[in-house]
């Protein structure tokens, strides 16, 4: 299915999906890694091709999750800190699938349009990506959608849950996942009905209980032969390394520094490494990475940490080691080699340059860009005397940022540089007539 002949159908959908705080998501190769690894299982069960379902992850502390057209799954950072095992999450994760199966998204979608035009106006759009080919990560996040807004149009019908209940039950227990997990994540939202909607958590909003569905689930999951499985502890050892990420990065340091006071589990090492990195206490979060790379030497992500660390501690040189041992490791890890590229352009010599915009277009190539990848690969593009890709990229980092009228400005400059028919004249083309329809929308 073309991204081009859905994207108007589903803005509306998404534009009210978040809101006022989430305003990005968050990329990493390793969560992203562990999030593929635990979707992988229910999509074969549900008898889905294996890439049918992407993974975004709402930078948001609130606990929500929902699926959009194209197989398109949003989870808030909160709710993966809320979830203490992953079989948790992936009894989410297959109940949002369960919707796919069942057909509501195709539903809801034809819901959302009819309401498209009021939705638009006035909400500036968050991500971009559309026209840059890369038909994956057509999402729109809104800055300031009302949370009405986002219950009206993300929500489900009773009988749509129910469904979406009793096909995820399947899929669990076609993925050898004792379905209980279902039951230990909706006990964390079960009375929310009867609170005040402000006090309600937006999973609940949108997912609305009721005590007959509820009992439907236990006695599903009672009588399962999986009833008992324990997680892989392998699994549970990743998860815990993605929450200790996002504790990290997202507690304050003091905080996060606190919760794992006289550990020193992976997990724990992980979590103090970024806390005392952000605290700032630069010499004592290498210290506190290099400890944790002398006991796991062939772990990638964690070079790639201490490459964060020293990049983003002024110390570009440094940075660029560890970046090429996380490569080393990780060969395929487009985000790694972006860092990597973004080292390497602030090294800032004429070798280092070049070898900057062969990973940062390398890694373009592979994933969606980010902003400051995008930014890094527009400034590569101009050290190198091409200015109209410089203007392409930079277009496309104004577009994810939401600022249409920038990303017009340079992609008519992208468009009129470049060689007409090229495969990047089409895309300034494609981005400009993607700006048009949005324009177009709001003013409707």
């Amino acid at each position: 299915m073309s991204f081009k002949h859905t994207i108007l159908a589903t803005v509306a959908v998404v534009i009210c999906a978040l809101p006022v705080s989430a305003q990005n998501l968050i990329r990493d190769a390793e969560i992203e890694q562990t999030l593929d690894r635990m979707v992988a299982p229910l999509v074969a069960a549900a008898g889905l091709p294996r890439d049918s379902v992407d993974i975004y992850i709402v930078n948001n502390r609130e606990m929500n999750a929902f699926v959009i057209s194209g197989g398109r799954m949003f989870i808030h950072s909160g709710l993966i800190q809320r979830l203490d095992r992953p079989d948790m999450l992936q009894a989410v994760m297959a109940h949002e699938i369960g919707h796919i199966v069942s057909g509501h998204i195709a539903q809801r979608s034809v819901e959302a349009e009819l309401n498209s035009r009021a939705s638009v106006a006035g909400v500036l759009l968050g991500l971009l990506t559309a026209a840059a080919g890369a038909p994956e990560a057509g999402v729109f996040i809104a800055r300031g959608a009302s949370g009405a807004a986002q219950a009206s149009l993300l929500a489900y019908s009773r009988d749509q849950e129910s469904s979406a209940d009793q096909s995820s039950v399947r899929i669990l227990q076609r993925a050898g996942i004792d379905p209980v997990a279902a039951i230990d994540t909706l006990d964390l939202f079960r009375g929310q009905e009867l609170l005040s909607t402000a006090q309600i958590d937006p999973y609940a909003l949108t997912h609305p209980l009721s005590s007959a569905r509820l009992d439907l689930l236990e006695r599903q999951a009672e009588n399962s032969s999986l009833r008992g499985t324990p997680v892989d502890p392998d699994l549970q050892d990743a998860y815990e390394r993605m929450q200790a990420k996002f504790e990290g990065f997202s507690r304050s340091p003091q905080s996060a520094l606190n919760r794992v006071q006289g550990r020193t589990d992976m997990p724990a090492r992980i979590q103090r490494a970024i806390a005392l990195h952000r605290l700032p206490a630069p010499s004592d979060a290498i210290a506190e990475i290099d400890a944790a790379i002398a006991l796991e030497p062939r772990n990638p992500w964690l070079y790639e940490l201490k490459g964060q660390f020293l990049f983003e501690n002024g110390q570009a040189v440094e940075a660029v080691a560890p970046y090429r041992q996380a490569l080393s490791l990780a060969p395929n890890a487009a985000l790694v080699r972006a860092g990597l590229g973004q080292a390497l352009l602030s090294v800032n010599t004429p070798d280092a340059n070049r070898e900057a915009l062969q990973h940062l277009s390398q890694a373009r190539d592979s994933i969606v860009g980010t902003p400051v990848s995008l930014r890094a690969l527009a400034e590569a593009h101009a050290r190198a005397g091409n200015d109209a890709l410089a203007a392409l990229f930079t277009a496309e980092r104004y577009a994810l940022g939401g600022s249409v009228s920038d990303a017009t400005r340079f992609a008519v400059i992208a468009r009129d540089g470049l060689p007409n028919g090229s495969p990047n004249w089409i895309r300034a083309n494609e981005l400009l007539s993607t700006l048009e329809q949005i324009e177009e929308r709001r003013r409707g």
